[in-house]
């Protein structure tokens, strides 16, 4: 009788750990979104591949500011989130920034806000996100805007930016990816204009 008893308590426990690791393959996978996995990455390129929130279509722009790895990149969003405007899900791609700490030797880990806002405009768009990071004791380790858009209307030869706090306009980066021409500006970009090569304002937008 003891040892049925017995046999019953193992076949238990091999029973219990079998659901126990299936619902934790379960939990694992609810983390992944796409290629999309949580964690470090051994250098950049897995970075790319497998850190980005969303499937990158075209890399635009890299480039590193206080300590942070920024990467811009375009993305076809999911159609099913657009199921109301056939239109305009098959003419979309969004432009994404998105912040990575890291090097090669210690790995690579994505910072910072994760999403994507588009809309259309034929002189150029423009999108503003930042980065906020903070240690245990409450001290900013990285605090900084960052101002990006398409330029589409071929009259605007340069990007300038400004903010509340200032008076004069900086001129943006610009970026040639093969037809389509895109800016990258770190800092606030609360007015953004579009200027000609003859330096006429083609476009202004905001305030």
């Amino acid at each position: 009788m003891k040892q049925f008893r017995l046999w019953l308590i193992i076949i238990f426990i091999v029973v219990s750990s079998s659901i126990v690791n299936s619902l934790l393959r379960n939990e694992l996978q609810a983390f992944e979104v796409g290629k999309f996995e949580f964690g470090k990455y051994d250098d950049f390129d897995e970075a790319l591949a497998k850190g980005l929130t969303y499937d990158m279509n075209k890399l635009i722009y890299t480039t590193r500011h206080d300590g942070v790895t920024i990467v811009m990149y375009t993305t076809i969003p999911d159609p099913t989130e657009f199921q109301d405007d056939s239109e305009f899900q098959n003419k979309m791609e969004a432009l994404v920034v998105q912040f990575f700490e890291g090097n090669d030797e210690e790995g690579w880990e994505l910072l910072g806000p994760r999403g994507w806002t588009h809309y259309e405009n034929d002189n150029f768009t423009s999108y503003s996100t930042f980065l906020r990071e903070y240690d245990d004791a409450g001290n900013a380790e990285h605090s900084f805007n960052v101002g990006f858009g398409e330029v589409n209307n071929p009259e605007i030869d340069t990007i300038e930016t400004t903010s509340h706090h200032e008076n004069t306009f900086t001129e943006a980066t610009m970026i040639q990816k093969g037809p389509y021409r895109y800016y990258f500006q770190i800092g606030e970009d609360a007015v953004v204009r579009g200027i000609s090569v003859n330096g006429e304002i083609v476009d202004q937008q905001g305030s």
